[in-house]
């Protein structure tokens, strides 16, 4: 409980907008207690991204681009 929040405040923290969050829970590659999640992001540019992608990874996620 709360995994998506905290993902979410690491997101706010970097001030990204995030437009559309979407999750599987069912793939056969993900453990029992994974989730893959597909965020669409309104960013400030190139330079932005590559803050959100360092935040992320700095936070524990896998980011796949």
């Amino acid at each position: 409980p709360g995994a998506l929040a905290t993902l979410l405040g690491v997101l706010s923290a970097a001030d990204a907008n995030v437009l559309d969050v979407s999750h599987v829970r069912t793939d056969p590659r993900l453990g029992l207690a994974e989730a893959e999640v597909e965020l669409h992001l309104e960013t400030k540019g190139p330079a932005h991204c590559a803050e959100l992608g360092r935040a992320l990874r700095d936070a524990g996620y896998t980011v796949i681009d």
